[in-house]
Formats: structure tokens, C-alpha cells, sequence
């Protein structure tokens, strides 16, 4: 969420850019850094659940050719089909986001 619209950027200018979200729902590492340096547990804002955020939706709309992979099975095969096509694209990796 820090830069979403570079996506556009990569898809304008046709990048040969795969682009990985490893998505677990969340700001996890913020989660654990309050957690772990000051024993805090209050996360305010920092979860993508009331909506969930679509990261492939949101490629798709950006130009991007994107897939959501939510098997760990199907990451290897897909990374492979990416690296071997032209243009920019997204794989969004669900994965579980508790602490």
C-alpha cells in the first residue's frame, strides 16, 4: 500500500517486472515491531479486512496482468510463467497474517 501506483508506472512503460505482494491482510511487520519494541498491542489501522484489500483487482486495473495464488503449490509454476512472459505483472501471495 506504501506505493501502489508504481504499478501504473510499470505497466505504461511495458516493464518486463514481475511484482510479488506477499499478502497477509495487513501492516504484520508494523504489528510486531509495536509489539516487540514497545509491548504494544493497540493496531489501529493497520489491518486490510473491513474492506479486504483486491491487489490483483487493483493491478488488473492498472494495466497489469495479475493472478492471487493461495496455495503454496501453485507459487513456483506461476513465478515460472511469469519470468518467461513480456510485461509487467503481479502475483499476489496469500499467506496467513496472525502474529
Amino acid at each position: 500500500m506504501y506505493s501502489i501506483q508504481a504499478l501504473w508506472t510499470a505497466a505504461h512503460h511495458k516493464l518486463p517486472l514481475s511484482v510479488v505482494i506477499v499478502n497477509n491482510g495487513g501492516y504484520r511487520i508494523i504489528k510486531q515491531r509495536l509489539l516487540a519494541f514497545h509491548g504494544d498491542d493497540h493496531y489501529v489501522g493497520m489491518d486490510f479486512i473491513d474492506p479486504p484489500v483486491d491487489f490483483t483487482g487493483m493491478a488488473k486495473s492498472l494495466g497489469l496482468e495479475a493472478l492471487r495464488i493461495t496455495e503454496a503449490k501453485n507459487l513456483k509454476p506461476a513465478l515460472s510463467s511469469a519470468f518467461r512472459r513480456p510485461g509487467a505483472k503481479l502475483i499476489e501471495v496469500v499467506v496467513d497474517g496472525a502474529l
